[in-house]
C-alpha cells in the first residue's frame, strides 16, 4: 500500500465572499512504496546491523586519510600503552601509535585480501567445474582428482606452505588465500553444469550448430551464477578469517598499514598489561566475518527458491 501524507497549506486568515475563514487547502502527498526487500531488510535488525557494520568498514577502507584521528606511522614515546582516553578512543600500542588508526588503516588491507581471494578462487574454481562438468569423460576425471588431492591437504597448511614459498606481502597473501578456495567453487560449478547441460534448451541450442563456447558461456553459465554468488559471499568472511592467520602467524601483510591479524599478533604480548591492543582487532575480525556471514546466508536464502519455501 502507498503511503500518503495529507497537507494543508494556503488560504491561512483569508475570509472568503461571505466573509468567513476560507477552508486551507489540501494536497495529499503520496510517497513511492517501498521495494520488497527493502522493507524485509529494513525491519530486520539482524541484517540491518551486520550491513551496517560492513557498510562503515567499506567507509573505513575508502577513505582511510579522512576518518583517522592520526596517521599509522605516528609514534609518541610519551604515549605508550596508553589506555583508552579522550585523546586516543581505543588506547596506543607499544609503539605509541594510536590503536584506532591503525584499525581504521587495516580494515583495507583485510576487505581487499577478502574480496581479491574470493575472485581468485571463484575464477579459477568456475573455470575447472565449467571444463570437468561440460567436457566430462577424462578430463573431468583428471581434473576432478586433482581437486581430491588438494582437498587431502588441510587448507591453513597449505596456505602456509604458499605464503612461505612466496615471502610476507599482500599480493601473496591473497594468492595463497585465494588457490586453498579453489576446490569448493570447482565442486560447485561442477555440479550446476552436470545438472543443466542436458536441459532442452541446451540441447536446442546444439541442435542449431551453437558452439561449445557459445552454448558454454551463453546457455549454461548464466544458470550457474547464483550458488556461485552465495558461495563468494560467504567466502569473504572465512578469507578475511584465514588471511588474519596468516599475519597472526607473521606470514601475512607486514608493513607500515598493517592488517587486524597482525595487530592482534603483535597485541598477544601485551595483554596482561595493554589488553586493548590485541582486544579490539580481535573484535573487529569477528565483526566483519559474522557480519558478512549473515549477509551472505541471507543473500542464499532470497537466492535459493528451496530455502525461501522451508
Amino acid at each position: 500500500m502507498d503511503r500518503a501524507i495529507d497537507i494543508a497549506i494556503g488560504n491561512v486568515g483569508v475570509l472568503d465572499a461571505q466573509g468567513t475563514l476560507a477552508a486551507p487547502r489540501k494536497w495529499t502527498l503520496r510517497l513511492p512504496q517501498r521495494p520488497a526487500w527493502l522493507r524485509g531488510w529494513a525491519s530486520d535488525w539482524t541484517l540491518l546491523i551486520p550491513a551496517l557494520i560492513v557498510g562503515v568498514l567499506v567507509v573505513c577502507a575508502a577513505v582511510p586519510d579522512l576518518l583517522a584521528p592520526f596517521a599509522p606511522t605516528d609514534m609518541d614515546i610519551e604515549s605508550i600503552l596508553q589506555a583508552p582516553s579522550a585523546q586516543h578512543l581505543l588506547g596506543t600500542d607499544q609503539f605509541g601509535r594510536d590503536v584506532l588508526t591503525l584499525l581504521i588503516y587495516g580494515a583495507r588491507q583485510s576487505l581487499l585480501m577478502g574480496a581479491f581471494a574470493v575472485f581468485i578462487g571463484g575464477t579459477l574454481g568456475g573455470l575447472i567445474g565449467l571444463a570437468s562438468g561440460y567436457l566430462g569423460s577424462y578430463v573431468d576425471g583428471v581434473l576432478m582428482r586433482a581437486i581430491d588431492i588438494k582437498l587431502a591437504v588441510p587448507g591453513i597448511l597449505l596456505a602456509i606452505v604458499v605464503s612461505t614459498a612466496l615471502g610476507a606481502s599482500l599480493t601473496n597473501t591473497i594468492i595463497a588465500v585465494g588457490l586453498i578456495s579453489v576446490p569448493r567453487y570447482a565442486r560447485v560449478m561442477r555440479s550446476q553444469v552436470i545438472a543443466i547441460k542436458n536441459r532442452p534448451f541446451v540441447e536446442a541450442a546444439r541442435s542449431i550448430g551453437t558452439s561449445q563456447a557459445a552454448i558454454l558461456f551463453k546457455h549454461i553459465l548464466p544458470h550457474c551464477w547464483s550458488p556461485m554468488l552465495v558461495m563468494a559471499t560467504l567466502g569473504v568472511g572465512s578469507s578475511i578469517l584465514i588471511g588474519s592467520s596468516l599475519s597472526f602467524l607473521g606470514l601475512g601483510i607486514i608493513d607500515d598499514r598493517p592488517d587486524w591479524g597482525f595487530l592482534l599478533s603483535q597485541g598477544r604480548s601485551y595483554l596482561s598489561i595493554a589488553w586493548w591492543i590485541a582486544t579490539f582487532p580481535g573484535l573487529a575480525i569477528t565483526a566483519l566475518v559474522v557480519s558478512v556471514n549473515l549477509l551472505g546466508d541471507e543473500l542464499r536464502h532470497r537466492v535459493d527458491p528451496q530455502k525461501r519455501i522451508g
